[in-house]
């Protein structure tokens, strides 16, 4: 198997995530504000920067030419299913730690980010 650097895709992502990070991070921080308990206000934002990514990543990042389909809509929503899951298990690990929100929202982010691109990648908008 050749290991290959990802370039400008790689670029890409990190763009969208970026723009991602802070639709959730912003979110997050105004529902807390707005009153909610930090364990319960990013739940949300993560589903709507899960949206965007999804349609920034296929857009953008991907560039995929394909019709969307339900093939592909069940396998990016498993893959974000489960990076969501993995970033929030991580954003509870560092609020436990101590950690306030906005810090355990980076160092979640920044744990899953590598994870993230090369499953969506292979999983969620592979060329079938």
């Amino acid at each position: 198997m050749k290991l290959s650097l990802p370039g400008a895709g790689f670029a890409r992502f990190v763009l969208v995530g970026g723009t991602a990070f802070c639709i959730d991070a912003g979110l997050t921080l105004l529902l807390i504000h707005l009153g909610l308990p930090a364990s319960l206000a990013r739940i949300p934002a993560i589903g709507i920067a899960m949206v965007f990514t999804w349609l920034a990543n296929r857009r953008f990042t991907y560039r995929v030419q394909t019709r969307r389909s339900a093939a592909e809509a069940l396998r990016y929503g498993a893959v974000a299913v489960t990076m969501a899951l993995l970033s929030y298990l991580l954003y509870r690990l560092f609020l436990n730690a101590g950690l306030s929100p906005f810090p355990s929202i980076v160092g979640a982010t920044a744990l899953q980010t590598g994870i993230s691109y090369f499953a969506y990648k292979r999983l969620a908008f592979r060329q079938t």
